[in-house]
């Protein structure tokens, strides 16, 4: 028998749980749309347990792996029921789980700094109930579980600044690790901590009982804690990759790194106009930045009021929101980021997370008027943000997903790439040399896998090379676009358009995709 008070954030749990899956599976399943980087995250996991060369590297090195190695678990199932690769069910399990513990860490949250049960379930509902929010609960991507260990981060480091207990230190920084094997903005978050703790042990709380030689100490004592994992995630990941791919940058500057896709911004002219002027791009970060911000502005105001706001625990929140803007802004002048409206909203997260100790500090008799400040501020932004999602011109990734069967080319596409899986497994039994970087919907949607020879396979890029001395029967290569990246299309340029000598058109899918046979000598 469950404890009364643990049925509560339970209950929480799975209202958020079944809603976001219930969800996920009518838009990716049902209707059969699923955004790009969510599918092709499930698609490395189904690499290392069904390729033709399964094994734990065929997880990739240019994205955090942690999202991929959580999914080979439901994926470990799917002989049983396919669609958890095919249509990214596995995905949506995983960003499902995740929005539910956000729930139950928010709660917990508010109980642990003394709010209100009606508080504490007020912040969690208005944050996850937020339709931006809970679109992304709901779409199998990395960022709820990237938000999830964020938030926790930062309600332990605010554990620890109220009651300076080391534990709370250990969790702190063993979920910013874990923040960062699911993604890379972790880092700015890193140095914004190490920042904080200066400012904590110097500056707010001060004690003359320590020198300044032993308050350095002491700052050198708790960023061992509380960065020592994610320094130590960061090298890990280093070596993985040069042990693996020989090359301990490949994540940064390979053929599929996000540098090399952001190439097509230096010949895109909109992107110019913005990238010959750091004013301009410092514009852009704060009009982006601005739609996730209510929240932040209703504590400065809570604090105004309150008579806190030169308090220098303030300076902490500052740093962990401008992490985000600010990592922006770096990759903009470097011209490596799309800037697109989703890599802003970390800031939100931050800020909810920042919640429950903003008020828990607050005196009972002033709680009750901050919290109503507060959660206007997160009921405007939750409004925000909805007209975002109907604006393609503010949120143009997340509106497609409201214009699914409406001149959606992603959907389009997809629906291409599921009729070519389906034609290669009734008409092909040879195998097919293809990239994975470009071709992950065709190979979650294949009945016989294993027919592929990808990328991650070991004899890729000697097959690549010399295709008729490695047996390949077939090579399947997308047509030259921008957002495209293969290496077959790069080690023979003209072969889309124009064929070879040693190869003969078999099958054009949808002027997208196109099959050529190898022609045996």
């Amino acid at each position: 028998m469950w404890k009364k008070q643990n049925r509560l954030p339970w209950a929480l749990f799975f209202f958020f749980f079944i809603s976001e899956f219930s969800l996920g599976y009518y838009i990716s399943h049902v209707i059969g749309y699923l955004h790009s980087d969510a599918i092709s995250r499930v698609a490395n996991a189904f690499y290392v347990l069904y390729s033709r060369d399964p094994h734990l590297g065929a997880i990739g090195f240019i994205w955090n792996p942690l999202p991929s190695l959580l999914e080979l678990i439901p994926l470990l199932f799917y002989p049983l029921y396919p669609p958890l690769a095919s249509s990214a069910l596995a995905g949506i399990l995983l960003t499902s789980m995740f929005a539910g513990l956000t729930a139950i860490h928010l709660y917990r949250a508010g109980q642990k700094f003394k709010l209100s049960i009606p508080m504490s379930v007020t912040v969690t509902l208005l944050y996850g109930l937020n339709p931006f929010i809970f679109l992304f609960g709901a779409n199998g991507l990395s960022d709820v579980p990237y938000m999830y260990f964020l938030m926790m981060s930062i309600t332990e480091f605010c554990f620890w600044m109220k009651d300076r207990k080391i534990s709370s230190l250990l969790v702190s920084g063993f979920t910013l690790s874990l923040a960062f094997w699911t993604r890379y903005e972790a880092v700015p978050f890193g140095f914004s901590i190490a920042l904080s703790i200066v400012i904590v042990v110097f500056l707010w709380q001060r004690d003359n009982s320590y020198t300044t030689k032993e308050k350095w100490y002491k700052v050198e004592a708790t960023s061992i804690l509380v960065l020592l994992p994610v320094v130590f995630s960061g090298f890990m990941w280093l070596f993985f990759n040069y042990s693996i791919m020989g090359n301990p940058l490949y994540f940064l500057n390979s053929e599929y790194s996000n540098d090399a896709a952001a190439v097509v911004l230096r010949n895109d002219a909109e992107f110019q106009k913005i990238f010959k002027n750091p004013w301009t791009i410092l514009q852009l970060v704060i009009k982006k930045t601005f739609w996730y911000s209510i929240p932040l502005f209703s504590i400065l105001i809570v604090r105004i009021i309150t008579g806190r706001l030169f308090k220098w625990d303030i300076a902490v929140l500052l740093l962990l929101f401008c992490a985000v803007p600010g990592l922006q802004y770096l990759l903009l002048l470097r011209q490596t980021s799309f800037g697109w409206f989703r890599y802003f909203m970390y800031v939100l997260p931050v800020v909810v997370a920042w919640i429950p100790y903003e008020l828990g500090m607050i005196e009972k008799r002033m709680r009750r008027i901050s919290f109503a400040i507060i959660s206007c501020g997160l009921f405007v932004t939750a409004c925000m943000l909805s007209y975002a999602l109907t604006n393609p011109n503010i949120a143009p990734d997340e509106h497609s997903f409201l214009t699914i069967k409406k001149g959606n080319e992603s959907y389009q596409r997809q629906l291409i790439e599921k009729d070519a899986a389906k034609w290669m497994d009734d008409n092909i039994t040879g195998t097919i040399l293809t990239d994975s970087a470009s071709a992950f919907t065709i190979l979650v949607n294949s009945r016989v896998p294993k027919k592929y020879l990808i990328t991650s396979d070991l004899d890729f890029r000697a097959s690549v090379d010399k295709p008729l001395e490695h047996n390949v029967d077939y090579i399947l290569i997308p047509k030259p676009l921008n957002n495209v990246q293969s290496t077959i299309n790069m080690s023979y340029p003209d072969m889309y358009e124009n064929g070879d000598a040693w190869v003969k058109l078999e099958r054009d899918f949808g002027g997208l995709w196109r099959l050529y046979k190898v022609i045996q000598d």
